[in-house]
Order: C-alpha cells, then sequence, then structure tokens
C-alpha cells in the first residue's frame, strides 16, 4: 500500500462518526437520490436500518414521488470506510415476488412506518459492536428541550469519509406520540442527505446523566441511541421527525424473527462514487444545491 491509498486521517475521531453509512439509491444507472442507513447489531447478527422512504423513493405519508422525474429506485449502494471506498450493492426488488418489498417492515404499523430494516448476518465480520448501534438498556430519561444530534450525509459525503453532527432540541413532549405514532419532534437545523440518520444523545465526561431514578457524573463519554431521523415537516421548517428507539427496536425484533435474509453484494468499482480527497467544497458553497438528493 502506498501513500495515496492510505486513510489520510490525522488525530482523534469520535466512535459514533463511524456508525453512520452513505447511501445512494439508483434506478438502473441513474442515481436518484442519497440518504443515510446504519447497522443495529442484533442476537442474529447485523440488521440495516434505514428510512422508508430511501427504498420506495416516495414520499411516506403522502405517497408522491420524491425525484422530479419520476423514478423509483430497483436497488441502493451502502458506502462502507475504510483505507478506500467500499461499495455494496443492495437488490430493492424481490424478483420471485414483484409486489412484495424486499425489505422488512414494521410489524404493526407496515407502511406507515417510515422505517424499514434488512438483515445482513453475512456482514458480521465487517459489522461490529464499536460501529453499529446497540439496543440494550434503556436508562436515560428523556425531557423536552434536551440536546440531540443527528449524524447523517447532508448533501452527500460533503464531510469525506465522516457523516456531519447536526446538533437539535427535543421540541415536543417525547413521552407522546405525534398523530399517533411512535415518533417525536427535533428541532434541528437538517438537510437533503439525513433521511435515515441515527440520533444520539452524547454526553461528555462530566455530564450528569439519569439511570434508575438516580442522577450520576459520567466519568466517560457516554452515547445513547434515541431513534431514526426521517426529514422535516417542512421545506421551510427546522421542525423534523424521530421515530423513537422502541420503534426500531419492534422493528429490528421482527426483521430478525420473521424478515428474509438479506445479500449486499459487493461491488467495488461500479457505483463507485468520488473518492472523499477529491471532493470540493466549491460545489456546496452556493446558494441552490440542484442534483437529485431527497430529505
Amino acid at each position: 500500500m502506498n501513500n495515496q491509498d492510505e486513510l489520510q486521517i490525522a488525530g482523534y475521531y469520535d466512535s459514533l462518526s463511524a456508525v453512520s453509512r452513505f447511501i445512494r439509491m439508483y434506478h438502473g444507472q441513474t442515481l436518484l437520490g442519497s440518504g443515510t442507513c446504519f447497522f443495529v447489531m442484533s442476537q442474529d447478527g447485523p440488521v440495516l436500518v434505514t428510512n422508508r422512504h430511501n427504498f420506495t423513493g416516495r414520499d411516506n405519508f403522502t405517497g408522491e414521488v420524491l425525484h422530479r422525474q419520476g423514478g423509483i429506485p430497483d436497488h441502493a449502494v451502502v458506502t462502507m470506510h475504510g483505507p478506500g471506498e467500499v461499495h455494496y450493492h443492495i437488490d430493492l426488488t424481490d424478483h420471485t415476488n414483484p409486489e412484495a418489498p424486499a425489505w422488512t417492515e414494521h410489524p404493526t404499523l407496515e407502511v406507515r412506518a417510515d422505517i424499514v430494516a434488512l438483515p445482513v448476518k453475512e456482514m458480521t465480520n465487517i459489522v461490529g459492536e464499536m460501529n453499529s448501534v446497540s439496543l440494550k438498556g434503556d436508562w436515560h430519561r428523556w425531557d423536552i428541550g434536551s440536546e440531540l444530534h443527528v449524524i447523517g450525509y447532508p448533501y452527500g459525503q460533503i464531510g469525506g469519509p465522516f457523516p456531519i453532527w447536526s446538533k437539535g432540541f427535543i421540541a415536543s413532549e417525547p413521552d407522546v406520540d405525534i398523530s399517533g405514532l411512535p415518533v417525536f419532534l427535533i428541532d434541528c437545523r437538517s438537510r437533503p442527505g439525513q433521511s435515515g440518520s441515527p440520533v444520539f444523545a452524547h454526553f461528555r465526561a462530566g455530564a450528569v446523566v439519569e439511570h434508575e431514578g438516580q442522577s450520576w457524573q459520567a466519568k466517560r463519554p457516554i452515547n445513547y441511541f434515541v431513534g431514526v431521523y426521517s426529514g422535516r415537516l417542512r421545506a421551510d421548517s427546522d421542525l423534523g421527525l424521530v421515530w423513537k428507539r422502541s420503534c426500531v427496536e419492534e422493528l429490528v425484533n421482527h426483521a430478525v424473527a420473521h424478515g428474509t435474509q438479506h445479500r449486499m453484494e459487493l461491488r467495488r468499482h461500479q457505483f463507485s462514487a468520488a473518492f472523499y480527497r477529491k471532493l470540493n467544497l466549491d460545489r456546496y458553497v452556493r446558494k441552490d444545491f440542484d442534483e437529485a438528493e431527497w430529505a
């Protein structure tokens, strides 16, 4: 390996930056949009989780096609970072039953839930406890105004191999469901490409956290998975939806018990994006962003 092939990162990075994954949706060779996904570590191996609208190409509430030319995804590509970019192809069409989704939907909410799962046990050697979400332990009490981070890929890979952290605050009572759905509102300056991002509470050493009704001072940084971000209520609003951790847990458990193991085919070159060292901020520093990406 020469110096050009080595990962050019100097210094410390947060472990959560290795959890979020860049995902792109295609119809044939046409790029329709990009978003974020992540893996949950289950008792039966990794499970990929993202927003349902990323895979359907339609607004999950209205059914409206998101791409301006009407394209619907037939496959997706997940980028895994290491010394270079490695791309995994996901076939979104069940060729034996074209009417059935290739992914697993929530067991009771079904299409109403804007989160889906794909069990990918074959990724066990690539995805582990350090670069996935854990659903073990539900120990913190949340209050309105609590600080959270949406960790994903606004406008694609603008941050190089790592996602961007967007800070936000719980904007609705977290114990109250919105419109009968297990979601709460977050006040966050999010942007297109962050759909499917994991949402975390990130406590630094010295922060006060609650556990079993008592307050404790964290001796080290602590991360707590809260849910999945699925976009803003309106394009002109900073209010966004977060599907609650409990809903994600129900989905993952259902996918492990009843979902079909999915195959993620390694494709190193065919769907390669610009390598992160070649990205140029000039394309982002402008008033309008006209490339094919949905929120």
